[in-house]
């Protein structure tokens, strides 16, 4: 099926400034890498997240396809569950695939044929019923705060999809868009990182890693610590005003994050300086899906078993590239609820219905300060403090690309989830934004504490 009725002028229309700032370069529009985010958002959004085409070419992704000079084709092919973008710029022709596998979700062909990307399956594990979170909503909550919208530009908008919050493990409060709910798998961005975190628990938990394990980036050693806290030694630029960045050069370019990331020259100490990388996260990706077996179908079959499973969650997708690597720094999918129950978890010590999954002294590590005061192990610590001087201290976070946050209040046994699709120039300035997410989130702790 080939979406042709959509045009640049459309979604000009829309009130979409021809930019496009964050995963991408802003300045150099690369078509290639532009396409290859485009056709993988697109194929996972649809695949995964059942969001229409034209609810993520217009609501989510417009200001990528805008920032080329004229409107990809799009072909969906429902039968291959494949995405197919065109594009000719000057005389040449640009195309980028993305396939959609059960239980993996979508991986762009880059070095493979989509094919042959297809041929590369998992048999899905025997999955128990998923155990769902008690609701039990209070309805003197509201939660229309975190959708306000105060500018109609798409590019200023916060395009809230979902928001829900739980205190003392029940869900107390939801509220969704209408192309949303409480069943849709939503994509994390960089709130992966702390899965992966979680993951590399699970695994010092069965004594099959420590943190104090090395890992040959070929440059250099580093040590999983190192990795969990941002701190390789290796040059990294996740993102660029005025160029190519590392971050849409890994994804986007490149069939091997892990082996990009590992070509990077070391540019410092690991363990002394703190530098925020998703190539890091995907050098430990790499590392743990080694020690899980090494091949698609045992990464598979451990990350499911023996975190999702155990937490009551059967429809978990982490997404991996070409190379077999799982998207540890940015691409997990899972339910509203069940994103809640990554922060209960924290909350729970590592403890799930009474099961120690990841120890006590693992969480407490990954919640405490590295290299920097406000980042802990593939987690966010309170930095927005120091301007919501009534969030608790001890407030934690996942944070994703364009506005995805899971909030985690361990004082106060809340954790508050958010999904959406931030325009570029909110994006742009984060620090505002984040701000905004965390004086929400205090008024919110005040009205459940009535």
């Amino acid at each position: 099926m080939i979406l042709a009725n959509l045009d640049t002028s459309s979604l000009v229309k829309l009130g979409v400034a021809l930019v496009f700032t964050g995963t991408l370069t802003a300045c150099k529009t690369n078509p290639e890498e532009i396409l290859g985010y485009s056709a993988n958002q697109i194929c996972s959004r649809h695949f995964i997240s059942n969001e229409p085409v034209e609810f993520i070419t217009t609501k989510v992704i417009p200001e990528a396809l805008a920032s080329l000079e004229s409107m990809p084709g799009i072909d969906l092919d429902l039968q291959k569950k494949q995405v197919t973008l065109t594009y000719l710029h000057d005389g040449e022709s640009y195309i980028r695939t993305s396939v959609y596998r059960d239980g993996l979700g979508c991986t762009l062909a880059l070095d493979s044929t989509p094919d042959q990307v297809q041929e590369q399956t998992v048999n899905p594990v025997v999955l128990s019923p998923a155990t769902p979170l008690p609701v039990n909503i209070d309805s003197s909550i509201s939660l229309d705060a975190f959708f306000e919208e105060p500018k109609a530009d798409y590019s200023e908008r916060y395009n809230t999809f979902a928001v829900v919050v739980a205190h003392n493990g029940e869900i107390v409060a939801e509220q969704y868009d209408n192309k949303h709910s409480k069943d849709t798998r939503m994509l994390s961005w960089s709130m992966a990182k702390t899965v992966t975190g979680l993951l590399a628990g699970v695994m010092d938990q069965q004594a099959m890693i420590t943190k104090y394990d090395t890992v040959d980036t070929g440059e250099h050693v580093v040590t999983v610590d190192n990795l969990m806290r941002m701190s390789s030694g290796l040059q990294w630029n996740e993102t660029s005003d005025n160029g190519s960045s590392d971050l849409g050069n890994m994804w986007y370019l490149n069939s091997d994050s892990a082996a990009y990331a590992k070509n990077k020259p070391v540019t410092y100490k690991a363990g002394s300086e703190f530098h925020y990388s998703t190539g890091t996260t995907q050098i430990l990706s790499e590392y743990l899906g080694q020690k899980m077996g090494g091949n698609l179908q045992s990464i598979y079959d451990f990350y499911q078993t023996q975190l999702f499973t155990p937490l009551g969650i059967n429809n978990a997708i982490i997404e991996h590239d070409e190379a077999g690597t799982f998207r540890g720094g940015a691409r997990v999918f899972l339910t509203p609820h069940d994103w809640i129950k990554m922060g209960q978890l924290i909350i729970n010590k590592g403890v799930w219905n009474g099961k120690q999954l990841i120890s006590e002294q693992w969480i407490e590590e990954m919640k405490s300060p590295g290299v920097s005061n406000y980042y802990g192990g593939q987690l966010w610590l309170n930095d927005m403090g120091i301007w919501v001087l009534d969030l608790p201290k001890d407030t934690i976070s996942l944070r994703g690309h364009r506005g995805q946050y899971l909030v985690v209040i361990p004082s106060k046994n809340i954790v508050v989830a958010r999904f959406g699709a931030y325009g570029s120039e909110v994006n742009q300035d984060i620090n505002r934004a984040n701000r905004k997410l965390m004086r929400n989130v205090a008024d919110l702790i005040e009205s459940i504490e009535g």
